[in-house]
């Protein structure tokens, strides 16, 4: 494979959770990875609130400025993996798709499929990362995880922006370690 897995993160507005999503997806899989965000009903004209980047800051994830994006199908055909944050953004996927799209997980749910999913095909780790939603999928059809949702913090306190930070963290995380990803050089292959 000679380009970056390309991986769109998926919320309601596109300012809170899929961006906080997408820049730690982006840190962590470095070139292995063309990440982007976008919201079913993206915010057009606003950024990241402050708590959110507040929240980021206690995982050394500074988040840039932020323009959302809204989802459409055209950015759902070309991303190789999908990352929602709860069921009403599958749902509202299935039905702009026609379907339910095989490619397509709530960020929770492929965390907890990780955890018994073949790891996925591929020499390097954009490979890898380009067939995540393969071994995911098979894994889902063997044995389905719950779509559990990443609460949505917009307006709330910091604690729960905080605790939703920590949750995207985790999840990541889960994934990365499953699909052999970590920062990567130009090369794809992890750093030592």
């Amino acid at each position: 494979m000679s380009r970056p897995a390309r991986v769109t993160m998926v919320c309601t507005g596109n300012i809170c959770r899929s961006p906080a999503m997408h820049y730690l997806a982006r840190r962590e899989w470095g070139d292995a990875a063309e990440v982007t965000s976008a919201g079913i009903y993206a915010e057009i004209g606003m950024d990241v609130p402050q708590p959110m980047r507040r929240a980021a800051e206690r995982h050394a994830l500074v988040i840039p400025r932020h323009r959302p994006t809204q989802l459409d199908t055209r950015i759902l055909s070309q991303a190789d993996l999908v990352l929602v944050a709860t069921q009403q953004h599958a749902r509202w996927i299935e039905a702009e798709w026609g379907g339910v799209a095989p490619h397509v997980f709530g960020i929770k749910e492929a965390a907890e499929l990780a955890g018994r999913a073949q790891r996925p095909a591929g020499d390097t780790a954009a490979e890898r990362l380009a067939n995540a939603a393969a071994a995911l999928h098979a894994a889902r059809e063997a044995d389905p995880a719950p779509l559990r949702s990443l609460d949505d913090p917009w307006s709330l306190d910091q604690g729960t922006y905080d605790r939703v930070m920590d949750e995207i963290v985790k999840d990541l995380a889960a994934l990365t370690e499953w699909a052999g990803l970590g920062r990567t050089h130009e090369s794809g292959d992890p750093e030592r």
